[in-house]
């Protein structure tokens, strides 16, 4: 499996992509040719870090978001636990300094500069004393290959990878991770994502994903086509729709993609990006705050009110912005408990997998492991149907036959 860096150009052989976008250059970038550096990325081993002697502490999105405002009143998402799938983070980075980040990956990867420079803000956005969404939340963070990636990690073994989007989701549920925030393409299909998902949904784990920036349809190539997942795309700060940002079905919500404040990757000069990279993690902090503030709200209701808050009119769904930009302010204020327990986004427009009956059947241990053998190593089965006891010997789950709950139900 491999990975594209942000760039202009798709990268067609890759599997993955990262979806961050480089954007206009800032301060002390001047020529085109610096700008580039950074949209194009360096396949080169990364260096050791380089840091400017103070951190970054002004983004436009903080102000936009009024997140002053909200860690005045005590939203920081203390007690919440967020995973990121992206590259090796940089926590020596000075936005980070305080942050509770714990690397929790299969594997490790040797990446290029702009790989961690992207990882490292996708961490920040979400959890730097300065400028994250949510600062006091626990960060566990997950490495991934990608097509930069250098020769020696040890994610790769033979035709094997052990960091493949299936086995990171199962690994963060198992970690404990309420929301998992992953800032990539995936052109991969196939049922291991589709039970991993299943499996998170059943958790009340919530996935946020980002939707591209090829300014088009990118439905397929993206996790939000998957029920469950919070497919998010870009708007700028006037709060219009990004002209980069793609869109598609899968699309549940939005918020503003830059511009972003960071350093170039190769010179360590202060540039600007932009890209549904940047938006995804941006909801994914959000929801760390709702989490925190209604903590006796199931995952369910917390959908319900990101659904419900959303800016579009009526809070009408379309394949730009989902059911509108998310917003923040409802998110804490109004209280979600006033809304079913009941999942809003499983069934997105145009049909989606997994489907809700199969979900309810995944988490009462009625999913047949010996027709649907890509299930998570953790899934039990708990069904009547005593002939899976024959393919016992070939299988890793577990049977407890005739404990589902369905059975109990009234």
């Amino acid at each position: 499996m491999t990975l594209a860096r942000p760039s202009a150009q798709p990268a067609p052989r890759s599997p993955f992509a990262f979806v961050g976008r480089a954007g206009r250059a800032a301060r002390a970038l001047t020529t085109a040719a610096s700008a580039l550096a950074l949209a194009v990325g360096a396949l080169t081993m990364a260096p050791a870090p380089a840091h400017a002697a103070d951190p970054i502490t002004t983004q436009e999105y903080f102000s936009y978001y009024h997140l002053d405002s909200a860690r005045e009143k005590g939203y920081t998402g203390k007690g919440v636990t967020i995973a990121l799938f992206d590259g090796p983070v940089d926590t020596s980075a000075p936005e980070l300094a305080g942050a509770n980040i714990v690397d929790k990956s299969r594997c490790t990867v040797n990446d290029s500069p702009d790989g961690v420079r992207h990882a490292t803000d996708m961490a920040t956005l979400l959890v730097s004393p300065y400028t994250g969404v949510a600062p006091d939340a626990t960060l566990y963070t997950y490495q991934i290959t990608s097509s930069d990636t250098q020769p020696g990690g040890t994610c790769v073994r033979g035709a094997d990878t052990t960091d493949s989007i299936d086995k990171l989701i199962n690994q963060a549920v198992d970690d404990g991770a309420q929301i998992i925030s992953i800032s990539l393409s995936n052109s991969e299909h196939g049922s291991e994502i589709k039970w991993a998902i299943a499996n998170a949904i059943s958790k009340g784990v919530i996935i946020v994903s980002s939707s591209g920036n090829g300014a088009t349809d990118e439905n397929r190539s993206h996790l939000g086509r998957w029920s469950g997942v919070v497919g998010v795309t870009a708007i700028n700060t006037d709060g219009t729709f990004a002209s980069y940002s793609s869109w598609g079905n899968g699309v549940v919500t939005a918020a503003v993609g830059g511009p972003v404040n960071t350093l170039d990757a190769n010179t360590n000069e202060p540039v600007t990006v932009d890209g549904t990279s940047y938006s995804t993690p941006l909801v994914a902090g959000m929801l760390a705050l709702a989490r925190q503030k209604w903590p006796d709200a199931t995952t369910n209701q917390i959908l319900q009110s990101l659904v419900h808050s959303g800016l579009n009119p009526d809070h009408t769904w379309n394949d730009k912005t989902g059911y509108g930009a998310a917003a923040l302010g409802s998110l804490v204020n109004d209280d979600p408990s006033q809304y079913p327990d009941e999942n809003p986004i499983l069934n997105k427009p145009g049909g989606s997998e997994p489907t809700a009956d199969e979900v309810a059947d995944y988490a009462d241990g009625l999913i047949d492991p010996t027709t649907n053998r890509q299930v998570p190593d953790s899934y039990v089965y708990r069904g009547a149907d005593d002939q899976v006891v024959l393919y016992l010997s070939d299988l890793k789950t577990p049977l407890h036959l005739g404990t589902s709950p369905r059975y109990h139900r009234k």
